[in-house]
C-alpha cells in the first residue's frame, strides 16, 4: 500500500511539473494553430493563385515525357497516368508554395504576439513605475513638501532607486593574459641569469 502511494506521489510530481504542462499546451494550441493555417493556405490564398495559374490547379501541371495510352470501351484513347513517364513540377510547385506560404502566416502571427506582447510589457512596467512614483510622492507630501516638489523629488528618487548597475570591468583577454605571462616569465628568467651572474663573481 505504501509503495502504491510513494509511485501515486511520484506521478502527481511528475504531471504537475512545469515543463509537461507546458508541453501539453504547446501540443493542444500547436494543432489548433495548424488547422488555422491549413485553412488559411487552402482555402483563401490558394484559390487565387489557382485563379491566376488558369486552367485547373497548379498541381495540374506537368510534363509528359513518355505518353502511354490505353483504349476504352467506346474506343477513345485515354492517357494512361500510371505507365506514362511524368514529371509532376506543379505538385513540387504547391509543395513550395505551400512551404512558404505557411512560413510567412506563421511569421506574421508570431510577429503579432510579439508587438502586443512588448506592448503589453512596456505598459505593465509604465503602470509599475507611475504607481511607485504616486507612492513616493504621498510620503513627500506628508513630509509637508509641495504637489510639484514632491513629484520631482519622487521622479528624482526613482531614477536614482532604479539606476542601472556601474559596468562590471571588462576581462583581459588571452592574448593579454598570454603577453603578461611571457613578461613574468621574461622577468623571472633574468633575475636569475643576475644572480647566476653576481655568484660567480
Amino acid at each position: 500500500m505504501k509503495g502504491l502511494k510513494n509511485i501515486w506521489n511520484e506521478f502527481k510530481k511528475f504531471i504537475t511539473r512545469g515543463n509537461v504542462l507546458d508541453l501539453a499546451v504547446g501540443v493542444v494550441i500547436g494543432a489548433a494553430f495548424t488547422a488555422i493555417v491549413t485553412s488559411l493556405t487552402n482555402d483563401i490564398i490558394m484559390p487565387l493563385i489557382n485563379l491566376a495559374v488558369g486552367d485547373g490547379d497548379i498541381t495540374s501541371l506537368c510534363t509528359i515525357l513518355k505518353e502511354v495510352y490505353t483504349v476504352d470501351a467506346d474506343g477513345n484513347k485515354i492517357l494512361d497516368t500510371a505507365n506514362s513517364l511524368i514529371i509532376n513540377w506543379g505538385t513540387f510547385i504547391q509543395a513550395i508554395l505551400d512551404f512558404i506560404l505557411i512560413a510567412i502566416v506563421v511569421f506574421a502571427i508570431v510577429k503579432i504576439i510579439n508587438t502586443v506582447r512588448d506592448a503589453g510589457n512596456k505598459f505593465n512596467k509604465q503602470a509599475q513605475k507611475d504607481k511607485e512614483i504616486r507612492k513616493l510622492k504621498k510620503k513627500f507630501i506628508k513630509q509637508g513638501v509641495s504637489a510639484e516638489e514632491a513629484q520631482a523629488k519622487a521622479e528624482e528618487q526613482y531614477a536614482s532607486d532604479h539606476a542601472p548597475a556601474p559596468a562590471a570591468p571588462a576581462k583581459p583577454t588571452v592574448e593579454e593574459l598570454l603577453t603578461e605571462i611571457r613578461n613574468l616569465l621574461a622577468e623571472n628568467a633574468k633575475g636569475e641569469n643576475t644572480e647566476g651572474d653576481t655568484a660567480k663573481k
